[in-house]
C-alpha cells in the first residue's frame, strides 16, 4: 500500500494557493465575496456597494462583538497600505 505524501486540496486546487495564505476553502469564500462585491459595483455602483459593505460590517459587529475586537486588534498589528501594495505588486506578476 502506497501512502500519498501530497496533500489533497478541495475545489480543484492541486496545491496550496500561492497568493493567499489561507486554506482552499477560505480562499474560495474570500473569492466568492470579492466577486459578488465586484458584480454589485458593476450593477449598482460604487456607492451602493460601499453601503452594503458598511451595513454588513455593522451587522456582524452587533452580533459578534468578539470578532470586532479581534479584528480591531489585528488592524493595529498590520499595515493596510502594505497589504494593498503587496496585492498590487502580485497583480502585475
Amino acid at each position: 500500500m502506497q501512502i500519498d505524501s501530497e496533500p489533497k486540496y478541495p475545489f480543484g486546487f492541486n496545491n496550496k494557493p500561492k497568493i493567499l495564505p489561507f486554506s482552499p476553502a477560505t480562499t474560495v469564500g474570500i473569492y466568492t465575496v470579492l466577486t459578488i462585491l465586484g458584480v454589485m459595483k458593476q450593477q449598482l455602483g460604487l456607492e451602493a456597494m460601499l453601503d452594503y459593505i458598511n451595513k454588513y460590517i455593522y451587522l456582524i459587529e452587533q452580533n459578534n462583538p468578539d470578532i470586532k475586537h479581534a479584528v480591531e486588534r489585528a488592524l493595529t498589528l498590520i499595515s493596510v497600505e502594505g497589504i494593498y501594495n503587496d496585492a498590487m505588486r502580485s497583480k502585475n506578476e
